[in-house]
């Protein structure tokens, strides 16, 4: 199949700017237009910047977990596993400068114009430009998100809150893949356990290797970001990374160092999902019938089980070709659950009949008991006391 990435397109970078006069690390050094510097002061320097997480995608190959692969795929990895310090106050300068236009990202930092451009993307966020790719932010036709979020859980049967879609449901593989989205892809402060609509596009799309434009879903993000005041600032370390790339100057500005420690998405993460590791697979705890109810990963790590036996521990596979379209897939999704709604349908009226059966055994019972009783008492020359009439059944 042809390759359906796009030429790489490089523009001036880092070498263009690196000579510019250093500013001061101060607004006057930050902002060029002194009318803006009240507007900063009031209502940008104490916006909140968005917690940074990131994750070693070894750590859950080793598990035998798929969606490193999936994220190598769609050129995601460095992305997601990108560390190191970001520079909040100029963080803020980033999205207090920004404009956006025709699909692109402008901004300016300390006197330095910054364009997010394919040299950007490419270049400093490692990501793959697709031809093909879908522009999941936008939303997609006929996308019917409870068909999805049902393909996605342990117990597709239960029934679901239509209102309120959480994630407590979902098979492991589809849980980690949530969690990186609303932490890392595209990240917000609130509402982690709930999927929006967004969210199963994105999932979706992972899970059956259909290209995502992600440049346009981070741009998008972005500009949701400065929109609202209440939305915390995200992508501090990939807007750091481009900072540095620009040429920006951080002499003496305040930085924070990223630590392993409450930023890495490792094994306490998914502890507090409910999941435990037996030998080398991660299972939810509701279907560990192991004899031994200690979950230490560590106990189990010399355990040569390569690959999740378990429903739980692989993805929700659809036919996973990236020849088939959204559309396809969607067929393909509605037809498997459209069988499902079917066998659920028969084993319902199955259990109805049982019931139904069981109620009539029970009435001929009491009918039969009451006989015996009448029986008895005509024999004695029994008056049976009064009583209120039987209920009808």
């Amino acid at each position: 199949m042809a390759d359906s990435r796009r030429t790489r397109r490089r523009t001036a970078g880092a070498s263009s700017s690196r000579s510019r006069n250093v500013r001061p690390a101060s607004i006057e050094g930050w902002i060029s237009d002194e009318e803006q510097h009240g507007d900063y002061v009031h209502f940008w320097q104490e916006r909140r910047i968005m917690a940074v997480k990131f994750i070693r995608l070894d750590f859950y190959r080793y598990y035998g977990f798929q969606f490193p692969d999936l994220f190598r795929a769609q050129g995601l990895t460095h992305l997601v596993e990108q560390k190191g310090c970001i520079y909040p106050d100029l963080i803020r300068v980033f999205y207090f400068n920004m404009h956006y236009c025709d699909g692109i990202i402008t901004t300016k930092v300390k006197g330095v114009p910054i364009i997010m451009d394919d040299d950007i993307w490419t270049n400093v966020a490692h990501l793959t430009l697709w031809d093909d790719a879908v522009k999941a932010h936008l939303g997609v036709p006929d996308f019917n998100r409870l068909l999805a979020f049902q393909s996605f859980l342990r117990h597709p049967e239960q029934q679901i809150n239509r209102r309120q879609l959480l994630v407590g449901g979902f098979k492991v593989e589809e849980r980690m893949i949530h969690y990186l989205i609303v932490w890392i892809l595209c990240p917000r402060a609130t509402n982690h356990a709930q999927c929006s609509e967004q969210d199963l596009l994105l999932l979706y799309g992972l899970l059956n290797h259909i290209h995502i434009d992600w440049p346009a879903l981070i741009s998008d993000t972005m500009v949701k970001a400065k929109k609202y005041s209440s939305y915390h600032l995200p992508y501090a370390l990939l807007i750091s990374r481009i900072l540095e790339y620009k040429g920006v100057s951080v002499d003496g500005e305040l930085t924070t160092s990223i630590r392993a420690i409450g930023t890495e998405i490792g094994e306490t993460t998914f502890r507090q999902m409910g999941f435990v590791a037996r030998g080398r697979v991660i299972i939810h705890k509701d279907d560990d019938h192991h004899e031994n109810v200690n979950d230490d990963m560590d106990a189990h790590m010399v355990d040569p089980v390569q690959t999740a036996t378990s429903t739980d521990a692989g993805p929700s596979h659809m036919p996973s070709t990236s020849s088939l379209t959204m559309e396809e897939h969607f067929a393909n999704l509605s037809k498997q659950l459209e069988d499902m709604r079917l066998f659920q349908q028969t084993h319902f009226e199955r259990i109805y009949e049982w019931q139904h059966n069981h109620e009539e055994f029970v009435i001929d019972q009491f009918n039969d008991l009451d006989t015996r009783i009448g029986n008895i008492e005509n024999h004695f020359n029994l008056q049976p006391p009064e009583r209120p009439p039987s209920p009808e059944f």
